[in-house]
């Protein structure tokens, strides 16, 4: 461990507790009607070479426990409360598959709804092999109360990243502490509630919704993405949500009596973490709504009408404003809104985006591809996450099988995407 890494694990050491703000507490109250509508989420690290065994996987994890306080972390009503230590024997596990990939993502799809342990803090990591003959994967998985998408970048590049490249995990707009107008305010108001007063594109087909999930994944070179945003001016997550919108209005004109949407509602997750606040335990997002145009058009014409919905993800003080209204929101009203968003009436589809910059390892072995795992609500049919790691952009679908016109949802978003690049 490196000088740097010592002094965060003397920090982390002194800090015995954390606050637990409204979204943890609203999370860990998440109606969960089976195991998969849990709000468990994850990654899943393949690797190059040898598997290790149990014992090597939880030493390894044990050599840099001090530097996760997180990972040692408890809810205590309206704090964290961080363990100075932790047995890792409930935490570290270890599964044999059948040989082939298909045992890989059957394992991903059936280990993220199992139950986590409940004498401990709320996540594990798997060792998995026997699906490959030259490689295995680790699989970690949390309480989506306990972590975010950023906290859990950071628990990875913690655990399997040496190098010193920049964190994945705290927004960087925030480190000039953005000021913030009460016109900000009020559209990062308007942003957090829209979701609460739009139409979902399902509201006509309330009989789709069901407690059930089943998870595709697909990967691209992430340059198709690229390009896709440059030759157009805009953004590789303008991409992303263009291409979900253009696949997801196609779906909708297979539901019976359904209109064509003349927009499409997203709930995107925004990351709220400070620098410096990369190791803290909780969920530090909110939910901003936004929404892509929908109607009958072109997928291009589409991509070329969304940056106009997405400009409030890239301000700084938009972020800060939504921040500082998360803050002073109670816990009642930040359930309330997570039910009310969650309606047939008002179902959108949530699509979140991460970016892991630093090379991952374990003793020796590369990381060579990782896919996330996703979790959708109970009332939100639809779930992705679009993971950029190296040269490779992963994306996992969750999706309510109850639903029609979802199951090639994974195939015409890449298809859109091939199209543009």
């Amino acid at each position: 461990m490196n000088e740097t890494g010592t002094a965060a694990a003397r920090a982390a050491g002194k800090r015995a507790s954390a606050p637990r703000r409204s979204m943890d507490r609203a999370l860990w109250a998440a109606p969960a009607l089976s195991p998969s509508t849990r709000p468990h989420v994850g990654m899943m690290l393949h690797c190059m070479g040898a598997p290790p065994n149990l014992d090597q996987v939880t030493a390894h994890v044990s050599a840099r426990l001090a530097l996760l306080p997180a990972l040692r972390s408890l809810p205590a009503g309206s704090s964290w409360r961080i363990e100075a230590d932790l047995d890792l024997a409930a935490h570290v596990r270890e599964h044999r598959l059948a040989p082939g990939p298909a045992s890989l993502e059957t394992a991903a799809s059936e280990l993220i709804g199992a139950p986590l342990p409940e004498q401990g803090p709320a996540w594990q990591l798997h060792l998995l092999h026997g699906h490959s003959e030259d490689g295995f994967a680790l699989l970690y998985r949390v309480h989506h109360s306990l972590q975010d998408g950023g906290g859990i970048l950071h628990t990875l590049e913690t655990l399997f990243a040496d190098d010193t490249g920049t964190p994945s995990s705290a927004y960087p707009g925030f480190a000039q502490r953005p000021r913030v107008s009460m016109r900000a305010m009020t559209t990062a108001a308007g942003a957090l509630l829209g979701g609460a007063r739009r139409s979902g594109i399902w509201a006509s087909h309330p009989a789709g919704f069901s407690a059930e999930r089943t998870h595709r994944w697909c990967e691209m070179p992430v340059d198709l993405l690229r390009r896709a945003a440059s030759a157009r001016g805009t953004t590789v997550n303008d991409v992303y949500l263009a291409a979900l919108a253009h696949a997801l209005t196609e779906g909708t004109q297979r539901l019976p009596s359904a209109p064509v949407p003349a927009a499409v509602p997203f709930l995107v997750p925004v990351n709220l973490r400070r620098p410096g606040e990369e190791d803290l335990p909780g969920n530090r997002v909110i939910l901003a709504s936004i929404a892509v145009p929908g109607g009958q058009c072109t997928a291009e014409e589409r991509l070329a009408m969304t940056p106009s919905a997405t400009t409030v993800l890239h301000s700084a003080s938009l972020r800060e404003a939504m921040r500082r209204i998360t803050a002073l929101t109670p816990v009642v009203a930040m359930t309330e809104v997570l039910k009310t968003v969650s309606k047939p009436a008002h179902a959108a589809a949530l699509a979140s985006n991460l970016v892991l910059r630093r090379r991952l390892e374990f003793q020796g072995a590369p990381v060579t591809r990782v896919a996330p795992v996703m979790w959708a609500p109970l009332g939100v049919p639809v779930a992705t996450v679009l993971l950029t790691y190296r040269d490779t952009a992963s994306v996992c679908f969750t999706l309510d099988p109850a639903m029609p016109g979802l199951d090639d949802l994974p195939a015409r978003w890449q298809a859109t995407v091939t199209s543009w690049a």
